[in-house]
């Protein structure tokens, strides 16, 4: 019985009744959840993860809480932080609650689907003018790039690969985008360095940080979430990114403590402070 179902469950038609559900229930308001003192808003079906899941058995989830966790301990009052790979503003609206009126956010953002979510997001929460939003898609060149989307899905990626199971779909659309080093980005706007940068890119995670030496060897701590199985169609390996972390004078850990670096890599959250 139970087996059935999770099977039940699991089916995108569920999901997509359920989704259908909270639009009536929760009209033109969002659907709230509630992190600490912050109630935030979101559209239908594009909320965060809620901390109860930190022992989920899907792996996917567990990390994503971990993140939230992160964050809503060490993101305070005042801080600049940047939010590179923004999708539905999942974390554009967390860390806009928490840097508050005396902070600033920018949010990466090149999916243009996407992007309109997001702006509904900050909107339901009247963040407009504390979180910015940036099409560019960071790299660690300046130009343009292809770039593949599966429906504004949040694994969108300068990369086939890194969409996962999605790649090989017939819903994949590719379009240009421009791209910018984040070295090149914060000194063209005149931005003093982030306290922390929040970095989920579906596998341009490596050349992200390849194209922002100047950043890297400030104080900021980077919360990068690891794609290793979309590193080859990028170029980049394991070792690059450690090579990087040390000639920055910098150390890093997997966020989960039962991961360890010398361990090897992994898909998962890792600090870089």
């Amino acid at each position: 019985m139970f087996s059935a179902l999770r099977k039940t469950f699991a089916k995108p038609a569920f999901h997509k009744r359920i989704i259908e559900a909270k639009k009536f229930w929760y009209g033109n308001q969002g659907e709230p959840i509630q992190y600490g003192n912050h109630k935030l808003r979101y559209v239908a079906g594009t909320r965060p993860v809620r901390m109860k899941y930190i022992d989920s058995p899907d792996v996917v989830v567990r990390n994503d809480v971990r993140q939230i966790g992160f964050f809503l301990d060490n993101v305070k009052s005042g801080d600049f932080v940047l939010d590179i790979g923004g999708h539905f503003g999942q974390y554009a609206v967390l860390l806009g609650a928490l840097v508050s009126e005396s902070g600033r956010v920018v949010s990466f953002e090149p999916d243009p689907q996407a992007r309109q979510t997001l702006l509904k997001n900050l909107e339901l929460n009247n963040l407009q003018q504390r979180v910015e939003i940036e099409d560019v898609a960071l790299f660690d060149r300046n130009g343009n790039h292809t770039f593949f989307s599966n429906g504004a899905d949040s694994m969108s990626s300068l990369a086939r690969s890194g969409l996962g199971e999605n790649a090989a779909s017939a819903n994949v659309v590719e379009y240009q985008v421009a791209t910018m080093r984040l070295d090149d980005y914060l000194a063209g706007r005149n931005l003093t360095n982030p306290s922390f940068a929040k970095l989920d890119t579906e596998g341009a995670e490596i050349n992200i940080l390849k194209g922002a030496p100047n950043l890297l060897q400030s104080n900021i701590t980077i919360l990068c979430e690891l794609h290793p199985y979309a590193w080859p169609e990028f170029g980049t390996d394991f070792d690059e990114l450690l090579q990087l972390v040390e000639t920055a004078g910098k150390k890093i850990e997997y966020l989960d403590p039962s991961q360890r670096i010398a361990d090897g890599e992994v898909y998962g959250a890792a600090i870089i402070s």
